[in-house]
């Protein structure tokens, strides 16, 4: 393409050059076309950082100097590090407004029929509360740490572990024990007491949804999850159901391939048959399925709000003509529960930017990672891990812009493997061959090697290994 020396380029789903450290970031941004246009729905996802990669391409000087938006759109508690709003927005839709339309849902109310959201409480039973609070010391114990230095990979992956294994056990532990379950389980009937048996109350509520949903109101339904495992226990779930009816459900995750992919979305569209498409993250993007479905499940909350609403518009977008209900199921007294209050937070940034008036945004929350991760623990057991640990040094806000980027990153690579097992997100080795978590440890692993002199005139000489002066 760079080849071709395009003199238009449009880029849709542009929020897929956020990060600019990304190989599509890089390659796109190399195009220099006379006439460029992005269209997204998401420009910002969770930071202005990412709003800049964006609009970066599309005019490199309307957010310069980069350095300067987090410190000086940003509120603190405390001076130092505890997030708790954004400031100077007129400031920031002033730079933006020359390069940018925006149409609001506002303004297209008219056009779009009534939306119902339901969040839908789980009660967690006591299995469950067993293994999921027996991980909150460890996870209260490694985020201490981070706040009194870099996790190494090996703790940061341990850390990243934790933390999506204590949102699989808020699915249930049968997602948990999948390997070890479900070659028995696929070949039973989805019994009530079996179900019971599971320690998964999601699947339970998941079937009596959808047996008033595909039953009694004939509606066709898109049912979201992180996991591709539980959306298989999910689709054994309401089997029964769906085969009473003469009813079908299709896939549409990193498992299949494009051909399997593109038919299962003509059956949802074009066959009475199949009512039920189970996806992951991977089709909450891009997809235009307004005119097959009106009904979305979202079987786990992702630690993204637009990640959240990416998975929501795929249905609720002009085009639309039926009324559309959204059910998030939410397990009661677990980090899950937790995740849908911190997800306000994120959404009050964007609503105040690009729907709002105001010159500032106050957080109901501290917004700073770190702080997040500190109430999604319990507090005692946050308060105990730092008595355990010693000389604190201030909170790194470029450390937790890399550790927040990573959990999303994680949320948006979990089907990369068939199983659908989560990758945990790496940055590769360093220039030394060291593995490392993320650009922020390896810069400092890069200028830790360096040596400073003073000179005889008074000046200052650096010097670094070959490797280390090569990458400089």
């Amino acid at each position: 393409m760079s080849d071709w020396k395009p003199e238009i380029v449009v880029l849709d789903e542009a929020q897929r050059i956020k990060n600019w450290a990304t190989k599509t970031a890089t390659f796109v941004k190399r195009l220099d076309p006379r006439y460029r246009l992005v269209l997204t729905g998401t420009p910002m996802e969770n930071r202005l950082d990412e709003l800049a990669s964006v609009f970066d391409w599309v005019d490199s000087f309307a957010l310069e100097p980069k350095w300067r938006l987090i410190p000086w759109h940003t509120t603190y508690a405390d001076g130092l590090k505890e997030i708790r709003g954004a400031r100077n927005l007129d400031t920031l839709r002033t730079r933006l407004a020359p390069s940018m339309i925006r149409r609001t849902r506002k303004e297209v109310l008219d056009q779009l029929p009534p939306r119902t959201d339901t969040v839908v409480p789980i009660e967690i039973t006591a299995q469950q509360r067993e293994e999921h609070d027996a991980l909150i010391q460890p996870i209260a114990a490694l985020a201490a740490r981070a706040k009194r230095r870099p996790l190494t990979q090996a703790e940061f992956l341990r850390f990243m572990s934790l933390f999506t294994t204590q949102r699989i056990i808020a699915n249930g532990l049968v997602q948990l024990r999948f390997a070890e379950v479900w070659p028995g389980l696929s070949q039973l009937v989805p019994e009530t007491a079996l179900l019971q048996s599971l320690a998964a109350p999601k699947l339970l509520e998941l079937r009596e949804i959808l047996a008033q949903v595909l039953v009694e109101q004939r509606r066709k339904v898109v049912v979201f999850s992180q996991w591709r495992r539980m959306l298989e226990l999910a689709k054994w779930a309401i089997g029964d159901i769906l085969a009473a009816a003469g009813q079908r459900a299709v896939f549409f995750t990193g498992q299949e391939g494009q051909k399997r992919r593109t038919q299962n979305i003509v059956d949802l569209h074009d066959d009475p048959a199949t009512t039920v498409l189970f996806a992951t993250d991977s089709g909450g993007v891009g997809l235009n399925l307004q005119k097959a479905a009106n009904c979305c499940i979202n079987i786990d909350l992702p630690w993204n709000p637009a990640v959240l609403e990416q998975r929501i518009g795929r249905i609720y977008r002009l085009g639309q003509k039926h009324p559309i209900s959204v059910y998030n199921l939410v397990t009661q007294d677990s980090v899950e529960a937790r995740i849908a209050g911190i997800i306000a937070d994120k959404k009050a940034l964007f609503s105040s930017l690009f729907e709002g008036t105001s010159d500032a945004v106050q957080f109901d929350r501290s917004g700073s990672f770190l702080s997040q991760i500190e109430r999604l623990v319990a507090p005692a057991k946050i308060s105990a891990a730092r008595d355990e640990e010693t000389e604190f040094e201030e909170e790194e806000p470029a450390l937790d812009r890399e550790l927040d980027a990573m959990v999303a990153a994680a949320d948006e690579s979990t089907d990369a493997r068939p199983n659908g097992e989560t990758v945990p997100p790496t940055a590769g080795p360093d220039v030394s061959g060291r593995e490392r978590s993320g650009p922020e440890l390896a810069v400092r692993d890069l200028f830790a090697r360096l040596t400073v002199r003073t000179t005889a005139e008074g000046g200052i000489s650096i010097e670094a290994p070959p490797e280390q002066a090569a990458t400089l």
